[in-house]
């Protein structure tokens, strides 16, 4: 276990290098539940992590040494239990912050937790709560971002990274770097109450905003416009019907 740090950041300040973890976000949560004292803005990075998790049951694979895999402790009690998808949102477009100067406009933020490259998946995000009571303890945000991998296999067919992008590879420390300067940047954005802002870039960055495409909802395809997100962090989605809000596992995009 190798650790790093990053001068004049408290999102990096701290860097766990492990050579080979199931998830960086268990790890993180078990070291917490030992009563570590992890100051918030630790990073646990994996080499290899070889059963990384997305939303729900989605798994994410990665080739080992080629990718970027890791988890950021965070302290968000600032922030009302019921803004939690505030979190996403910052997260999301600290995100987006990093990679744009690499990958330019086609490069947008897929609700609720995904980076995309036109219609590939370039990245993704599992913020895990821990709450107690009406508490918010900590946040674990896991992030994987696709750097230097070429070949994948996996449920997710529509795959790409950085190396497919640029042609050639990517220094993984110093994408991290810059991944820690902008999630903090975002993150005190948040803490300042700077909501306005972040939904309005949000909504700028967000994938298929304002254009008619296929969705699966209840079992059939239909055509609907993603119109905004509500304040509960449901995707809202003009059909034939009108407005309607979509949470998890409601509606899915049909990806050409």
């Amino acid at each position: 276990m190798q650790n790093n740090t990053f001068s004049r950041l408290f999102v990096g300040q701290k860097i766990v290098t492990l050579p080979r973890v199931d998830s960086t976000n268990n790890f993180l949560k078990k070291e917490l539940a030992k009563s570590a004292p992890l100051p918030e803005g630790t990073v646990i990075m994996a080499e290899e992590q070889y059963a990384g998790r997305g939303q729900g049951s989605n798994s994410w694979i990665s080739e080992p040494g080629k990718n970027l895999t890791f988890s950021i402790l965070l302290q968000p009690g600032f922030l009302p239990l019921q803004n939690q998808f505030m979190l996403n949102k910052a997260l999301s477009l600290a995100i987006y912050d990093a990679l744009l100067p690499l990958t330019g406009c086609a490069l947008k933020i897929k609700w609720p937790n995904d980076i995309y490259f036109n219609d590939d998946k370039l990245g993704g995000m599992l913020i895990e709560n821990i709450i107690r009571g009406n508490e918010w303890k900590y946040a674990v945000a896991g992030i994987g971002i696709n750097v230097n991998q070429v070949f994948f296999t996996g449920p997710i067919q529509k795959v790409t990274s950085i190396v497919k992008i640029l042609h050639t590879e990517y220094n993984l420390k110093r994408l991290l770097r810059e991944l820690c300067k902008t999630v903090q940047s975002r993150y005190l954005q948040l803490k300042a109450g700077e909501y306005k802002v972040l939904d309005s870039e949000y909504l700028q960055c967000l994938y298929r905003l304002n254009e008619k495409h296929l969705y699966y909802i209840n079992g059939q395809t239909v055509d609907g416009t993603i119109k905004n997100i509500d304040e509960n962090g449901r995707l809202q989605v003009l059909l034939e019907e009108g407005l309607r809000s979509f949470g998890l596992k409601e509606i899915a995009y049909v990806i050409p």
